[in-house]
């Protein structure tokens, strides 16, 4: 296995969210382990961490279909990308003489599901990290953005259909429909990839449903990217944060109307498509746009509590771990996959948000603590996190391991097959080996990290 070349994939070779976070982070952390690593994304620019790095970039310089001005250009691409269809061809022959697995992250904004029928074409094994809910719910969130509320309907059923739950029109909706149907029954999402890593428990409970019934399901948390540093003394500051996307399901407006109505000092760090009217409608809030880790951790060091008003389940709110790392007691509603790392009256508050004032009552109980109470909510959060935290090197083993897991049965069934697991026979028996998930059909155990690092350094 010392042929092996890691492929990440992600709409984005910029950090704004989550998911772009994270397929950055691993990509860097497993060049600096010494593996052969491609980064292949449709929008730039390409953050130059990773033109420093040894990591192969290809980026198609393309506009994610949200910001392009030729909307049929946009409603095309995000249906069937086929800039993105031939250079993932091409990356996938130039690799041809090794031994090659694809990791998915994000495709939805940009590079379409079209690639996933380039991997199938190649035989090359695939993970899909579940970010999102995109593999089942047309809008990717289980979230009906018309009555600003959790959507309980079965994802692409009748009722699912004819309901306008999309943030724009409904017209807008039925483009959804026709893209998850093209993913669904064209591109096999879910269906054909066999592997998934989940990142919280809650997360997994809502996807399983919808994924094969052989699928793996890797349990690989996503790497808090934090170095550790004094706690933040946070009964001494008086600025409570939202750090994200400015879209309406991750609670911006309400975060707004709450200290607005409060008169509380807030910041929002952040950029979506809302930022200047929230600028003019919020004079009283300081909004500083999307910055980089050195000014954010500027913000932190001022925070007296991080605000995550999500309305949606999210998959695990990693901000919410990055301000625990830094003794920053969370605010977060109860339903949301963040919860996980919080409990109420330990490290942070808990909240109802189907309660209108939820959010509301929550500010006021943390605003009115004492300073020693907050004090010692902010010396739990930062304890718990770091006498339990995974640092990057953990992630990177985590992630070997699963790769490790994956390629094992790809060398099983072709050793059972023809007694040595030769890279060229391996690879025409990939898809056979997809079809039936590798050498048993259970879902796999969490990653052990002890196997780490045995698939070849570069």
């Amino acid at each position: 296995m010392k042929n092996i070349h890691i492929i990440i994939v992600n709409d984005f070779a910029f950090i704004n969210g989550g998911a772009s976070n994270v397929a950055i982070t691993s990509a860097l952390a497993l060049d600096q382990a010494g593996y052969s690593v491609s980064f292949f994304a449709a929008v730039g620019p390409v953050i130059p961490e990773l033109v420093n790095s040894n990591v192969n970039v290809v980026c198609l310089e393309q506009c994610d279909i949200l910001h392009d001005p030729n909307r049929l250009r946009a409603m095309t691409q995000g249906i069937w990308n086929a800039k993105a269809t031939k250079a993932m061809d091409n990356l996938l022959t130039k690799w041809a003489d090794h031994e090659v697995i694809v990791h998915m992250h994000a495709f939805v904004k940009a590079l379409s599901s079209s690639i996933i029928n380039v991997c199938h074409k190649h035989k090359a094994p695939m993970v899909l990290t579940l970010h999102d809910y995109f593999t089942a719910c047309p809008n990717g969130g289980f979230y009906d953005y018309q009555q600003k509320q959790l959507c309980l309907r079965q994802a692409m059923s009748v009722d699912c259909l004819k309901t306008n739950c999309d943030v724009r029109s409904y017209k807008h909706k039925i483009w959804r429909i026709v893209r998850n149907a093209v993913q669904l029954h064209i591109c096999g999402i879910p269906g054909s990839i066999k592997h998934f890593i989940y990142i919280s428990e809650l997360s997994k409970k809502i996807l399983q449903p919808f994924l094969p019934e052989t699928a793996k399901l890797h349990y690989v948390p996503n790497p808090i990217d934090v170095i550790k540093s004094d706690r933040v003394e946070v009964e001494k500051n008086i600025y409570y944060i939202f750090i994200g996307r400015l879209s309406p399901e991750k609670g911006i407006d309400t975060f707004c109307e709450t200290f607005s109505k409060l008169n509380l000092p807030a910041i929002v760090v952040g950029d979506g498509e809302g930022l200047i009217d929230l600028k003019q409608k919020y004079p009283s809030i300081e909004f500083t746009g999307w910055l980089d880790k050195a000014a954010i951790s500027n913000i932190i060091q001022k925070a007296k509590a991080l605000v995550f008003p999500t309305h949606w389940y999210e998959t695990q709110g990693l901000v919410v771990y990055e301000a625990l790392a830094h003794g920053i007691p969370a605010i977060v509603p109860e339903h949301c996959c963040a919860t996980e790392g919080v409990e109420h009256g330990q490290n942070g508050l808990l909240y109802n948000d189907t309660d209108k004032l939820g959010l509301e009552s929550a500010i006021q109980q943390f605003d009115n603590m004492p300073s020693d109470e907050v004090k010692i909510l902010s010396e739990t959060a930062y304890n718990r996190f770091w006498n339990k935290a995974d640092d990057i090197n953990q992630h990177v083993n985590n992630l070997i391991s699963t790769y490790n897991y994956i390629i094992r049965g790809v060398a099983i069934f072709a050793k059972a097959c023809f007694g040595h697991p030769s890279p060229s026979k391996q690879q025409k028996l990939n898809a056979t080996t997809y079809a039936s998930g590798g050498p048993d059909s259970s879902s796999s155990p969490r990653p052990d990290p002890t196997r780490g690092r045995n698939i070849g350094s570069k």
